[in-house]
C-alpha cells in the first residue's frame, strides 16, 4: 500500500498581495480533493511572513483547512536569511520563534513504512546563527536509521552536480553541503526535495532522486536566470512504498502560469530585490 505525499511550495500566501490567490486557491481545492495522506510545503508558505507575522498566521490557516495532515521547513520569506539578497530580513531568533508559534517545528522527522521523511531548516546553512550548530547535531541523530530517508527543504543542494562551486541565492552552499552529505554517508537516501526555484525538475544522481517542486502561486520569466527544469505552476505527488518512491508533476485545475515580473516591483520594494 502506497503512502501519498503532496509536496506543494513556495505558495506565497500574503495578507496584502493578491496576486496569485486564485492560483493557490485552486491549489488548495486539488490537495483537499486528493486523498493524500501527508502534505509538505518545502518553504516560502509566506509572501512577507519574515516581515509580517500575519503572513504566518494565514498561511497556518490555509494549510489547516486543507484537512491532511501537513508539515511544512521554511523558505527565505518565512525567516528571513543571512545569505539571501534581502539583507532587511536577516534570519534570527525572533523570526523562527514566529514561524515556530504560528507554522510549527523548523526541522522534524516522521516514520512510515520503511521510510524517515526528515525536514530541515536549509536557511541556517551557512547563517552563523547558534540554531545552523544544534540543526547539525539534530540531524546527526536523524539519520541514524535503517530506513530509507527522503530529505525536505527549501533550497535545492545544487543544480547539475554534487561537486559545483556555490551558485549564489539559488542553492545550499557547498560547505553546508558537503556537512550534510557527509552525515548521510551510510544512510539510505532515497530522496531530496526542494522548492525554492518555482521550477519542477524530477532528476536521479547517484541513485538518488532531486525533486525540485514548483511555485504553487507564480513562475519566473526573464527576472530568472535559466536552471533547467519546467516553469509551470503546480504541485509534486510521491507515492512511497517500503523500499522505493515516484514521483511525478501534477498541474491542478485552473490553476495558471502567472508570472511575477510584472508585478515584481510592486510587491518587493527594488531596494530589496528578492527574486522567487
Amino acid at each position: 500500500m502506497a503512502f501519498r505525499v503532496i509536496q506543494v511550495s513556495d505558495t506565497h500566501l500574503s495578507t496584502v498581495h493578491r496576486q496569485f490567490a486564485e492560483n493557490v486557491a485552486a491549489v488548495g481545492r486539488h490537495i483537499a480533493a486528493s486523498g493524500a495522506d501527508l502534505v509538505i510545503n518545502t518553504g516560502d508558505l509566506t509572501m512577507n511572513g519574515a516581515g509580517d507575522p500575519a503572513d504566518l498566521a494565514l498561511a497556518a490557516d490555509w494549510h489547516r483547512d486543507l484537512g491532511i495532515d501537513w508539515r511544512a521547513v521554511p523558505g527565505n520569506h518565512d525567516v528571513g536569511d543571512l545569505l539571501s539578497i534581502r539583507a532587511d530580513q536577516p534570519i534570527g531568533a525572533a523570526r523562527l520563534a514566529a514561524y515556530r508559534a504560528a507554522i510549527g517545528d523548523d526541522r522534524w522527522s516522521l516514520d512510515i513504512d520503511g521510510w524517515r521523511l526528515i525536514g530541515l531548516d536549509a536557511m541556517l546553512f551557512g547563517s552563523g546563527d547558534p540554531e545552523e550548530e544544534a540543526q547539525y547535531r539534530w540531524f546527526d541523530e536523524a539519520t541514524e536509521t535503517t530506513a530509507k530517508i527522503a530529505l525536505f527543504l527549501h533550497k535545492p543542494l545544487f543544480i547539475d552536480e554534487v561537486s559545483e562551486g556555490a551558485r549564489g541565492y539559488w542553492t545550499v552552499k557547498p560547505e553546508p553541503r558537503a556537512r550534510l552529505l557527509a552525515a548521510l554517508q551510510g544512510a539510505d537516501l532515497g530522496l531530496v526535495a526542494s522548492g525554492h526555484l518555482h521550477v519542477s525538475r524530477i532528476r536521479a544522481v547517484d541513485g538518488v532522486a532531486h525533486v525540485w517542486g514548483p511555485s504553487a502561486a507564480f513562475v519566473c520569466g526573464a527576472i530568472q536566470e535559466e536552471l533547467g527544469g519546467a516553469r509551470s505552476v503546480g504541485v509534486i505527488e510521491h507515492r512511497f512504498t517500503a523500499d522505493a518512491v515516484e514521483s511525478r508533476f501534477v498541474r491542478p485545475r485552473a490553476v495558471e502560469d502567472s508570472l511575477l515580473d510584472p508585478v515584481h516591483d510592486e510587491i518587493y520594494p527594488p531596494s530589496a530585490k528578492p527574486v522567487g
